[in-house]
């Protein structure tokens, strides 16, 4: 069962926080779900502009671009209950290790370096306990989402909207990858090398480590560790011919994403340490 799965032993539910919800446990655990990580890049300029309170700097490509991910997760199974997460994030490095290529699918090794940090920016949940976990214990900007994710009969269907105004934040439609595509898994192995890849493959779980924004509960750009482990890994390109993507007017919708490529992701097993 995935309860039982070694990553949640290894980080088991250890202790209890007092919340305005109530009473949770921690850490963060979603022992089932899927997951769809729409990776691009957006234009450095607004995205710094954007991220003019934090103490981390955006990653530049070098071309006026800076990579950029959405996450669309819809968690069937978790210590805080069911629940659906919309994510954008940003990309910072601890040190200089050259200037990133320009591949598609370069985030992809961009992420499997060990000197990357998410910058978990604007963030969306379903639930109300959620919202209060993840802005009170981990100081993410979550905000209350009305939302809807569907992957089922060949397409993913997904929507969010603010809860209260119903303003619409990002909705999109996908066919949903059933099989490897071959060119995009290729192009990912090149990006990140054999050598990597295959010590990847062969780990029991991957781990990012993740920063809040400044000024919900705290101060600083804070890093907390996440350890992810899914049952399945597809990769294919981005394909604006079948692959629609609507912003809602946030600050998202003005930073110039271009999408490149989706990953999907299923039997979704992820654990989020408190930051330190």
């Amino acid at each position: 069962m995935s309860r039982n799965h070694s990553l949640f032993r290894q980080y088991p539910l250890r202790g209890k926080a007092t919340i305005s919800t109530g009473e949770v446990p921690t850490p963060y655990h979603i022992y089932d779900g899927f997951g769809a990580l729409i990776g691009g890049t957006a234009d450095l300029s607004p995205v710094r502009r954007l991220l003019n309170n934090e103490i981390v700097m955006p990653v530049d490509n070098g071309d006026g671009r800076t990579p950029m991910a959405i996450w669309i997760c819809k968690f069937t199974d978790a210590s805080l209950g069911p629940h659906h997460e919309l994510q954008f994030s940003f990309f910072t490095q601890d040190r200089k290790n050259g200037v990133p290529t320009n591949h598609p699918l370069h985030l992809l090794a961009f992420m499997a370096d060990p000197g990357t940090k998410m910058l978990c920016h604007g963030l969306w949940n379903s639930t109300a306990q959620v919202v209060a976990y993840n802005r009170e214990l981990l100081s993410l900007n979550a905000r209350l989402a009305s939302s809807h994710v569907c992957n089922k009969a060949g397409q993913l269907r997904f929507s969010f909207a603010e809860a209260g105004t119903r303003q619409p934040v990002l909705s999109g439609t996908f066919p949903n990858c059933a099989r490897l595509s071959m060119r995009a898994t290729w192009g990912a192995v090149a990006q990140i090398g054999l050598r990597r890849a295959w010590a990847m493959a062969r780990q029991p779980w991957v781990g990012l480590k993740i920063l809040n924004p400044t000024g919900v509960s705290l101060p600083r750009n804070a890093v907390a560790e996440s350890f992810t482990k899914n049952s399945v890994n597809l990769v294919r390109y981005f394909d604006p011919s079948t692959d629609e993507l609507s912003f809602g007017a946030t600050p998202y919708s003005s930073l110039g994403f271009r999408p490149q490529f989706v990953q999907y992701m299923t039997g979704f097993k992820f654990v989020y340490l408190e930051p330190h």
